[in-house]
């Protein structure tokens, strides 16, 4: 109830942006303030604000990614992606979580993660909306290198959700049945 009142306590012309922002993210920044985050922290993690420190990201170095040194980390994302998107979500949504993702995980891995996102978030959005799964979005990009080496050689499993969830034998074949099960067969 305090985070509602503070909008009213607001002139008039920042009252009603306000509202927005609690009706959007009232939620979260309820949950962040119970763990005692600074409001500079809210701000960052919502995506709200940019942090001055995280500013300027270097490119990834391509070497590392070749040799699959992004994995766990693109994996890592595309999981907590996974987690706080509805089924059937809007490119916007994806996009979104996309841009905020890295603010969520552990902080050995947000410059990796900063990196993967600058460089390729469109295409992490495309495979997205073909797939909430680690594996398949992660060897589409590249990250994964010997996923893509172990697939080469079942190649319909790369064709993604719609070959791998037509019956519980290619899901099964493909290492696709959790997937299947949360995202197409409900």
């Amino acid at each position: 109830q305090a985070v509602e009142k503070v909008c009213n306590l607001l002139p008039s012309t920042l009252s009603a942006q306000c509202k927005d922002l609690m009706e959007t993210y009232g939620q979260a920044i309820i949950e962040l303030l119970i763990q005692e985050a600074s409001p500079k922290t809210v701000c960052s993690i919502l995506g709200l604000c940019r942090d001055a420190s995280r500013a300027f990201i270097p490119l990834l170095e391509k070497a590392e990614f070749e040799a699959g040194g992004f994995c766990d980390v693109c994996k890592m994302a595309v999981r907590y992606i996974d987690g706080i998107l509805e089924q059937n979500a809007t490119e916007a949504q994806i996009e979104d979580a996309v841009k905020k993702v890295c603010n969520f995980l552990p902080d050995e891995f947000k410059t990796q993660c900063d990196q993967l996102i600058e460089q390729c978030e469109p295409l992490i959005v495309q495979l997205l909306l073909q797939a909430l799964d680690p594996e398949f979005v992660c060897m589409k990009l590249g990250a994964c290198p010997g996923a893509l080496k172990m697939l080469l050689g079942i190649e319909q499993c790369s064709w993604g959700p719609a070959f791998w969830c037509k019956n519980i034998e290619t899901a099964t074949r493909c290492n696709a049945v959790t997937h299947c099960t949360r995202h197409v067969w409900n």
